[in-house]
Protein backbone atom coordinates (compact mmCIF):
# COMPACT_ATOMS: atom_id res chain seq x y z
CA UNK A 1 0.00 0.00 0.00
CA UNK A 2 2.50 2.54 0.60
CA UNK A 3 4.99 1.68 -2.34
CA UNK A 4 1.71 1.92 -4.59
CA UNK A 5 1.03 5.88 -2.73
CA UNK A 6 4.85 6.80 -3.57
CA UNK A 7 4.57 5.38 -7.00
CA UNK A 8 1.73 7.49 -7.60
CA UNK A 9 3.40 10.71 -5.99
CA UNK A 10 6.66 10.31 -7.83
CA UNK A 11 4.17 9.54 -10.94
CA UNK A 12 2.11 12.94 -10.23
CA UNK A 13 5.73 14.69 -9.71
CA UNK A 14 6.99 13.69 -12.91
CA UNK A 15 3.79 14.82 -14.39
CA UNK A 16 3.89 18.07 -12.92
CA UNK A 17 7.54 19.35 -13.67
CA UNK A 18 7.07 19.36 -17.49
CA UNK A 19 4.12 21.78 -16.76
CA UNK A 20 6.39 23.86 -14.60
CA UNK A 21 8.83 24.03 -17.20
CA UNK A 22 6.27 24.76 -20.43
CA UNK A 23 4.93 27.85 -18.53
CA UNK A 24 8.38 28.75 -17.79
CA UNK A 25 8.69 28.97 -21.63
CA UNK A 26 4.86 30.54 -21.64
CA UNK A 27 6.15 33.29 -19.72
CA UNK A 28 9.61 33.79 -20.59
CA UNK A 29 10.00 32.68 -23.76
CA UNK A 30 12.83 29.85 -22.59
CA UNK A 31 15.86 31.68 -22.82
CA UNK A 32 17.93 31.39 -25.48
CA UNK A 33 20.84 29.08 -25.46
CA UNK A 34 23.39 30.31 -28.13
CA UNK A 35 25.00 34.01 -29.03
CA UNK A 36 26.74 34.73 -32.37
CA UNK A 37 28.17 38.26 -32.67
CA UNK A 38 29.25 40.01 -36.05
CA UNK A 39 29.93 43.75 -36.79
CA UNK A 40 28.94 46.02 -39.83
CA UNK A 41 31.25 49.46 -41.10
CA UNK A 42 29.89 51.48 -43.02
CA UNK A 43 30.69 55.23 -44.30
CA UNK A 44 28.43 58.10 -45.35
CA UNK A 45 29.39 61.82 -46.06
CA UNK A 46 27.77 64.14 -43.82
CA UNK A 47 27.11 67.65 -45.44
CA UNK A 48 27.14 70.79 -43.52
CA UNK A 49 24.00 71.14 -41.47
CA UNK A 50 22.83 67.40 -41.37
CA UNK A 51 21.57 66.03 -38.60
CA UNK A 52 22.64 62.60 -37.91
CA UNK A 53 19.73 59.90 -36.02
CA UNK A 54 19.70 56.91 -34.55
CA UNK A 55 17.63 54.44 -32.56
CA UNK A 56 18.09 51.18 -31.02
CA UNK A 57 15.75 48.68 -28.91
CA UNK A 58 18.44 46.81 -26.89
CA UNK A 59 21.70 48.28 -27.13
CA UNK A 60 24.01 50.90 -26.60
CA UNK A 61 24.77 54.29 -28.61
CA UNK A 62 28.13 56.35 -28.65
CA UNK A 63 29.46 59.16 -31.25
CA UNK A 64 32.37 60.97 -31.14
CA UNK A 65 32.71 64.06 -33.13
CA UNK A 66 35.87 64.91 -35.04
CA UNK A 67 37.64 66.56 -38.20
CA UNK A 68 36.20 64.74 -40.62
CA UNK A 69 33.35 64.80 -43.43
CA UNK A 70 31.94 61.37 -43.37
CA UNK A 71 30.10 59.05 -40.68
CA UNK A 72 32.23 56.34 -39.84
CA UNK A 73 29.71 53.84 -38.03
CA UNK A 74 30.31 50.22 -36.32
CA UNK A 75 27.14 48.93 -35.65
CA UNK A 76 27.78 45.48 -33.25
CA UNK A 77 24.68 42.86 -34.07
CA UNK A 78 24.13 39.81 -31.36
CA UNK A 79 21.87 37.71 -31.95
CA UNK A 80 20.60 34.91 -29.60
CA UNK A 81 18.80 31.25 -30.47
CA UNK A 82 18.44 28.11 -29.58
CA UNK A 83 21.43 26.93 -31.36
CA UNK A 84 24.83 28.74 -32.46
CA UNK A 85 23.50 27.84 -36.64
CA UNK A 86 20.03 29.68 -35.81
CA UNK A 87 21.50 32.81 -34.33
CA UNK A 88 24.41 33.18 -37.20
CA UNK A 89 21.23 32.99 -39.17
CA UNK A 90 19.90 35.99 -37.72
CA UNK A 91 22.64 38.49 -37.01
CA UNK A 92 23.53 37.83 -41.16
CA UNK A 93 19.96 38.38 -41.99
CA UNK A 94 20.11 41.74 -39.59
CA UNK A 95 20.53 44.20 -42.11
CA UNK A 96 22.44 47.85 -41.06
CA UNK A 97 21.91 50.86 -43.75
CA UNK A 98 22.92 54.82 -43.43
CA UNK A 99 20.15 56.33 -45.29
CA UNK A 100 20.72 59.81 -46.51
CA UNK A 101 17.05 61.94 -46.70
CA UNK A 102 16.15 65.64 -46.39
CA UNK A 103 19.08 67.16 -43.75
CA UNK A 104 18.99 64.13 -42.37
CA UNK A 105 21.20 60.76 -42.10
CA UNK A 106 19.61 58.05 -40.04
CA UNK A 107 20.73 54.90 -39.25
CA UNK A 108 18.45 52.22 -40.60
CA UNK A 109 17.81 48.50 -38.59
CA UNK A 110 15.69 45.62 -40.52
CA UNK A 111 15.48 42.84 -37.75
CA UNK A 112 14.33 39.09 -39.11
CA UNK A 113 11.08 37.84 -37.81
CA UNK A 114 11.61 36.28 -34.20
CA UNK A 115 10.46 33.42 -32.51
CA UNK A 116 10.08 33.31 -28.73
CA UNK A 117 13.43 32.06 -27.70
CA UNK A 118 15.32 34.79 -30.68
CA UNK A 119 16.44 38.06 -30.35
CA UNK A 120 18.50 39.99 -31.81
CA UNK A 121 20.63 43.69 -30.43
CA UNK A 122 22.31 46.08 -32.06
CA UNK A 123 24.20 48.64 -30.60
CA UNK A 124 25.92 51.58 -32.71
CA UNK A 125 29.56 53.33 -32.52
CA UNK A 126 30.29 56.08 -34.88
CA UNK A 127 32.33 59.26 -35.49
CA UNK A 128 30.68 62.46 -37.20
CA UNK A 129 31.63 65.76 -38.06
CA UNK A 130 31.95 67.70 -35.19
CA UNK A 131 29.84 70.31 -36.31
CA UNK A 132 26.26 67.52 -36.14
CA UNK A 133 23.32 68.21 -34.58
CA UNK A 134 22.33 64.51 -32.97
CA UNK A 135 19.10 63.02 -32.24
CA UNK A 136 18.92 59.32 -30.44
CA UNK A 137 16.80 56.98 -28.77
CA UNK A 138 17.27 53.41 -27.29
CA UNK A 139 15.11 51.73 -25.08
CA UNK A 140 17.55 49.60 -23.00
CA UNK A 141 20.36 50.51 -23.33
CA UNK A 142 23.23 53.66 -22.62
CA UNK A 143 23.67 56.77 -24.64
CA UNK A 144 27.38 58.82 -24.91
CA UNK A 145 27.97 61.79 -26.82
CA UNK A 146 31.77 63.36 -27.14
CA UNK A 147 32.93 66.64 -28.44
CA UNK A 148 29.61 67.82 -30.98
CA UNK A 149 29.13 71.22 -31.54
CA UNK A 150 25.40 71.09 -32.34
CA UNK A 151 21.83 70.22 -31.11
CA UNK A 152 21.43 67.34 -29.34
CA UNK A 153 18.35 64.73 -28.39
CA UNK A 154 18.81 62.09 -26.74
CA UNK A 155 16.25 59.65 -24.43
CA UNK A 156 16.81 56.25 -23.29
CA UNK A 157 13.90 54.13 -21.47
CA UNK A 158 16.55 52.35 -19.48
CA UNK A 159 19.56 53.51 -19.25
CA UNK A 160 22.32 56.52 -18.43
CA UNK A 161 22.87 59.50 -20.44
CA UNK A 162 26.70 60.97 -20.67
CA UNK A 163 27.41 63.88 -22.62
CA UNK A 164 30.92 65.67 -22.77
CA UNK A 165 32.55 68.99 -24.82
CA UNK A 166 29.40 70.25 -26.11
CA UNK A 167 28.72 73.43 -27.35
CA UNK A 168 25.35 73.64 -28.47
CA UNK A 169 21.68 73.32 -26.73
CA UNK A 170 20.97 69.61 -25.45
CA UNK A 171 17.71 67.95 -24.12
CA UNK A 172 17.96 64.42 -22.68
CA UNK A 173 15.71 62.12 -21.24
CA UNK A 174 16.16 59.03 -19.22
CA UNK A 175 13.48 57.04 -17.77
CA UNK A 176 15.42 54.68 -15.54
CA UNK A 177 19.14 56.00 -15.56
CA UNK A 178 21.67 58.77 -14.48
CA UNK A 179 22.24 61.50 -16.62
CA UNK A 180 25.91 63.39 -16.19
CA UNK A 181 26.86 65.91 -18.58
CA UNK A 182 30.62 67.49 -18.45
CA UNK A 183 31.80 70.49 -20.17
CA UNK A 184 28.35 72.00 -21.63
CA UNK A 185 27.45 75.21 -23.55
CA UNK A 186 24.11 76.22 -24.34
CA UNK A 187 20.47 76.02 -23.58
CA UNK A 188 19.86 72.56 -21.73
CA UNK A 189 16.56 70.45 -20.87
CA UNK A 190 16.92 67.91 -19.07
CA UNK A 191 14.66 64.99 -16.89
CA UNK A 192 15.06 61.55 -15.39
CA UNK A 193 11.96 59.89 -13.86
CA UNK A 194 14.62 57.70 -11.66
CA UNK A 195 17.96 58.58 -11.65
CA UNK A 196 20.61 61.42 -10.81
CA UNK A 197 21.34 64.44 -12.76
CA UNK A 198 24.71 66.77 -13.10
CA UNK A 199 25.55 68.94 -15.13
CA UNK A 200 28.78 70.66 -15.70
CA UNK A 201 28.85 73.78 -17.32
CA UNK A 202 31.92 75.18 -20.06
CA UNK A 203 34.23 77.75 -18.29
CA UNK A 204 33.09 79.67 -21.70
CA UNK A 205 29.56 79.10 -21.70
CA UNK A 206 27.93 82.09 -22.23
CA UNK A 207 26.65 83.73 -18.90
CA UNK A 208 22.80 84.21 -20.14
CA UNK A 209 21.22 80.85 -20.86
CA UNK A 210 17.94 78.92 -20.61
CA UNK A 211 18.28 75.89 -17.85
CA UNK A 212 15.66 73.26 -17.15
CA UNK A 213 16.61 70.02 -15.31
CA UNK A 214 13.63 67.74 -13.55
CA UNK A 215 14.48 64.24 -11.80
CA UNK A 216 11.66 62.57 -9.94
CA UNK A 217 13.29 60.44 -7.69
CA UNK A 218 16.92 61.49 -7.17
CA UNK A 219 20.00 64.36 -6.49
CA UNK A 220 20.75 67.39 -8.69
CA UNK A 221 24.17 69.05 -8.92
CA UNK A 222 24.45 72.14 -10.88
CA UNK A 223 27.82 73.72 -11.77
CA UNK A 224 26.39 76.45 -13.23
CA UNK A 225 28.05 79.23 -16.84
CA UNK A 226 30.40 81.86 -14.98
CA UNK A 227 28.52 84.89 -14.20
CA UNK A 228 24.87 83.57 -14.53
CA UNK A 229 22.00 85.49 -14.84
CA UNK A 230 18.98 84.13 -14.93
CA UNK A 231 15.74 84.18 -12.80
CA UNK A 232 15.53 81.04 -10.72
CA UNK A 233 12.96 78.84 -9.49
CA UNK A 234 14.11 75.78 -7.49
CA UNK A 235 12.15 73.28 -5.78
CA UNK A 236 12.67 69.83 -3.93
CA UNK A 237 9.42 67.94 -2.12
CA UNK A 238 11.49 65.59 -0.12
CA UNK A 239 15.09 67.25 0.09
CA UNK A 240 17.36 70.10 0.80
CA UNK A 241 18.77 73.07 -1.58
CA UNK A 242 22.27 74.31 -1.45
CA UNK A 243 23.83 76.95 -3.35
CA UNK A 244 27.19 78.70 -3.46
CA UNK A 245 25.66 81.60 -5.60
CA UNK A 246 23.99 84.40 -4.47
CA UNK A 247 20.70 84.71 -5.14
CA UNK A 248 18.07 87.74 -4.66
CA UNK A 249 15.21 85.69 -2.54
CA UNK A 250 11.40 86.68 -3.75
CA UNK A 251 9.23 85.64 -1.23
CA UNK A 252 9.45 83.97 1.77
CA UNK A 253 12.63 81.29 2.28
CA UNK A 254 12.04 77.76 2.38
CA UNK A 255 14.50 75.28 2.42
CA UNK A 256 13.17 73.26 -0.32
CA UNK A 257 11.87 75.80 -2.09
CA UNK A 258 13.40 79.15 -3.89
CA UNK A 259 12.35 81.89 -6.57
CA UNK A 260 14.62 84.54 -6.97
CA UNK A 261 17.01 86.02 -9.68
CA UNK A 262 20.81 85.56 -9.92
CA UNK A 263 22.29 88.17 -11.21
CA UNK A 264 20.30 90.38 -13.71
CA UNK A 265 17.85 87.37 -14.31
CA UNK A 266 18.16 87.68 -18.47
CA UNK A 267 17.89 83.62 -18.52
CA UNK A 268 16.00 81.04 -16.90
CA UNK A 269 17.01 78.26 -14.10
CA UNK A 270 14.30 75.58 -13.33
CA UNK A 271 15.15 73.23 -11.05
CA UNK A 272 12.82 70.56 -9.30
CA UNK A 273 13.17 67.05 -7.55
CA UNK A 274 10.43 65.22 -5.93
CA UNK A 275 12.56 63.10 -3.68
CA UNK A 276 16.48 64.27 -3.72
CA UNK A 277 19.07 66.95 -2.87
CA UNK A 278 19.61 70.26 -5.14
CA UNK A 279 23.33 71.42 -5.14
CA UNK A 280 24.53 74.59 -7.13
CA UNK A 281 27.38 76.31 -7.55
Amino acid sequence: MKNSYLTKVSVGFLLYVPIILAGCCINTGCLPQAKYERTVQLTAPVPAGTTFGAETHNGSITIRGAATADCNLIATIIAQAGSEEEAKKLAEQTKISLQPSSGRLTVNVEKPVLLNNQSVNVSFDAMVPNQTSLQFATHNGNVEITNITGKINAATHNGSIIIRQICGNIELNSHNGQITCQEISGDTKIGSHNGGIEALYSKNAPSVCNISIVTHNGNISLTTPPNLSAAANISTHNGSISTDLPITVIGNLDHNKLAGTIGTGQGKLYLETHNGLIKIN
